[in-house]
Formats: structure tokens, C-alpha cells, sequence
């Protein structure tokens, strides 16, 4: 069993938007399981266009009502919603209205998506 707690975990830089910080609740916690992070952001803020080879995304939407953009295509996320991002779709967040709560995962596939 292991615990991990939000309030514990400092703040890091987003990889690919260091201008983003995000905290790191557990990396490598299971085989298939790259780390689970969780992000704010803010009105103004935007996640750059980007996509991952090797992982898919799994982003949960804790607060939001936000757009993202799947392969150049709208998609409006809503609280309670649960996106998949298959691995090389690029996808971004072109421009946050209201501060957004995001819990998002990085799965390595084992088998057909």
C-alpha cells in the first residue's frame, strides 16, 4: 500500500511547457504506469501542441470546462470527463478560460489501444 498526498509533493516544471508546473503524485508505481501528475491552470495559460511515442494520456478533468485540441480538432472537456490520447495524436490546450484542474496519467500500452 502505498499513500500520496497533494499537499506533500512540491511543484515541478511541464516538460514540454516549463512555463507550467505540475506535481508528480507517484512515478513508476506499477509496470505499465509512467507517473500520475496533477495540474492547475489558469485563465490565459496554454499547453503546447505536442504528442508522446511511447504512452498514452489519460486526463481526468477534476474542474474545468475547457478545449482541448485532438489531432488539430476541437473538443470541449467537461468536469467528471475522462479523456484517452493515443500515443503519437497531438494535442493541446490552446487557451485555458477558467482555472482548470486536471489529474492526467501516463499509461505505456501493453496490448491494442
Amino acid at each position: 500500500m502505498k499513500l500520496f498526498s497533494l499537499h506533500d509533493i512540491p511543484l515541478e516544471p511541464v516538460s514540454h511547457d516549463p512555463v507550467l508546473a505540475k506535481k508528480v503524485l507517484a512515478r513508476d508505481p506499477l509496470p505499465s504506469l509512467k507517473h500520475i501528475s496533477h495540474i492547475i491552470l489558469q485563465p490565459g495559460d496554454s499547453v503546447s501542441e505536442h504528442s508522446h511515442s511511447d504512452y498514452v494520456e489519460v486526463f481526468y478533468c477534476i474542474r474545468c470546462d475547457a478545449e482541448f485540441s485532438i489531432q488539430g480538432k476541437p473538443l470541449s472537456i467537461k468536469k467528471g470527463h475522462l479523456l484517452l490520447v493515443e500515443p503519437e495524436e497531438k494535442h493541446s490546450i490552446p487557451n485555458v478560460k477558467e482555472e482548470t484542474e486536471l489529474l492526467y496519467l501516463h499509461v505505456t500500452p501493453t496490448g491494442k489501444i
